[in-house]
């Protein structure tokens, strides 16, 4: 059953954005590293980052120059909340995320197997000038 094959904690292998032309991007960049966690009971929680990022100059994490701040956002990702197959997607119900924007939104992920591996991929979205989706491949972790 695809809920089963689902459930559980998976690693990040790759994540690409793949350009309208067939271009592929590596998002963060051959070194990114992720945890995405599916429960039986419908929970999901997502993490990405860029596997190089540079330290705060400090211990206080929420004591960053502006410049920190704005690199470690734009190196990491992270959201969490309920999860559903709808068909062919995994539809996340995001209650909580790094970008705002997300809270209260429905990300939808269309998923397939291959071997050890669940890849999922994004509806298209434009992102500075292009159209695309990212594809992100996970191994059970």
């Amino acid at each position: 059953m695809l809920d089963q094959r689902i459930v559980g904690t998976w690693r990040l292998e790759s994540w690409d954005r793949v350009e309208d032309d067939g271009t592929r991007k590596p998002r963060f960049g051959p070194g990114a590293t992720g945890l995405l966690i599916y429960s039986a009971d419908g929970f999901m929680s997502a993490a990405l980052q860029d596997g190089n990022r540079t330290l705060f100059a400090g211990p206080d994490p929420y004591g960053g120059s502006a410049e920190e701040c704005r690199a470690a956002m734009s190196t990491g990702h992270s959201y969490c909340g309920r999860w559903r197959l709808e068909g062919d997607a995994i539809v996340h119900d995001v209650e909580l995320s790094v970008f705002p924007n997300w809270v209260g939104s429905k990300q939808i992920r269309y998923v397939r197997f291959d071997g050890e591996r669940m890849i999922l991929k994004t509806p298209p979205t434009h992102r500075r000038g292009s159209t695309g989706y990212a594809e992100l491949i996970w191994r059970r972790a």
